[in-house]
């Protein structure tokens, strides 16, 4: 990766480091509190999630402490003088909060994960909210019926579940996933803008 670095304009490189650094970084570094990593004498709060939500409560769970350490590292540099970046901070905050909390509810209500003991993988399928409980999964649940009734052919289940709401589910999962990222990005972008002003303006006074 630092060669790659090495190709990139500094700035750029700089961002590069920063978003590797609130993401991997910061999950890496929690992985034992998150529940990541097993630690003798210690149960995470992840154990009162059930096993089958697990795999989508600790990326979320990261990405969460990802967006408190920035703001945390936003408040721990903040000098007086960059209002017009505090506003944008903190809209973008709010955008990327709620963005999270909205790809949360779809993962949840709209999103349907499977095990497959056979190849030993996990599948998902944004179905959307709605089970229209005809035949044949007339009595059985979203998972039973696309495991015992119907196969794990995509065209399949979108067409029993109604492909407008499959679309639409997948649309809003896309747009909202986007979002979060670009504005999870744009937090970062924000903070490294104010540290390198103030640096600037650290340099000219010890001038």
């Amino acid at each position: 990766m630092g060669r790659y670095h090495r190709d990139l304009p500094p700035l750029a490189a700089q961002f590069i480091r920063y978003v590797l650094g609130f993401s991997i970084s910061v999950g890496l570094g929690l992985a034992p509190y998150l529940g990541k990593l097993e630690v003798p004498g210690f149960s995470p709060m992840l154990s009162l999630i059930p096993d089958s939500l697990q795999d989508t409560a600790i990326p979320l769970s990261s990405a969460v402490m990802g967006i408190v350490t920035i703001w945390v590292q936003w408040h721990g540099s903040v000098r007086p003088g960059n209002a017009r970046l505090s506003i944008w901070f903190m809209r973008t905050l709010k955008i990327c909060t709620i963005a999270l909390f909205v790809l949360i509810a779809i993962e949840l209500l709209a999103v349907v994960r499977l095990d497959i003991p056979a190849v030993n993988r996990t599948v998902a399928f944004a179905i959307g909210p709605i089970h229209p409980h005809t035949p044949p999964c007339e009595i059985l649940g979203r998972s039973e019926c696309i495991k015992y009734k119907l196969s794990l052919d995509e065209s399949h289940i979108n067409s029993y579940f109604g492909e407008t709401q499959a679309n639409c589910t997948k649309l809003m999962l896309v747009l909202t996933y986007v979002i979060f990222m670009s504005s999870f990005g744009m937090l970062i972008g924000i903070l490294m803008v104010k540290q390198n002003h103030a640096s600037v303006i650290w340099h000219k006074k010890s001038m």
